[in-house]
């Protein structure tokens, strides 16, 4: 089961379309600073797709505790929780006591850099891009097609700001943000 710990540890979360939120924080509703996620303990979780959050904030200027519940959406807009703290805390154990615990911040180890999938660039390539442009990806021209030492390839996606790079054997990362397939 989940147990409280300070919220900072469980941040930061990704949800499966790419958006992270990294850091949380709260304005004090006495004195109205901002507590961050460092003066909050409670749990935060991600479940179906939302960052459900219950916790008890101390505002490090006036020292006063107060409850913070709150579901955050995939598109990053937070929703109060109408239910008393406690009510949803008990809920929130309720509904994650069957799933694993997860590893905090605090115990993350870097992993060995695996070489990325995909097909690999060379230095030395010549490259002929297609006339046709699609459109722009954060203020680069998408070509319809690419071709690279005589492979062509087609577009196939952009790489979201803070998606996780996931190439299959027959696509090529672009420019750092554009993924072509092998026709």
């Amino acid at each position: 089961m989940t147990t409280p710990q300070k919220l900072s540890r469980f941040l930061p979360l990704t949800f499966p379309n790419g958006n992270r939120i990294r850091r949380f924080a709260k304005a004090c509703p006495h004195c109205h600073g901002m507590v961050t996620a460092r003066d909050m303990e409670g749990i935060a979780r991600l479940l179906h797709d939302k960052i459900v959050l219950a916790a008890e904030a101390e505002c490090p200027e006036c020292h006063r505790r107060f409850p913070v519940a709150c579901v955050i959406s995939d598109d990053k807009r937070v929703h109060r929780v109408r239910l008393p703290l406690w009510l949803f805390r008990l809920w929130l154990k309720l509904a994650l006591r069957n799933l694993p615990e997860p590893q905090l911040q605090e115990d993350w180890s870097v992993p060995e850099e695996a070489p990325p999938a995909g097909i690999r660039l060379p230095d030395n390539a010549v490259i002929t891009r297609s006339p046709d442009v699609l459109g722009q990806f954060d203020g680069t021209p998408i070509n319809a097609w690419l071709d690279i030492d005589g492979r062509h390839f087609v577009f196939e996606r952009a790489l979201p700001p803070a998606g996780q790079l996931c190439l299959s054997d027959s696509e090529l990362l672009f420019e750092g943000k554009l993924v072509y397939r092998l026709a």
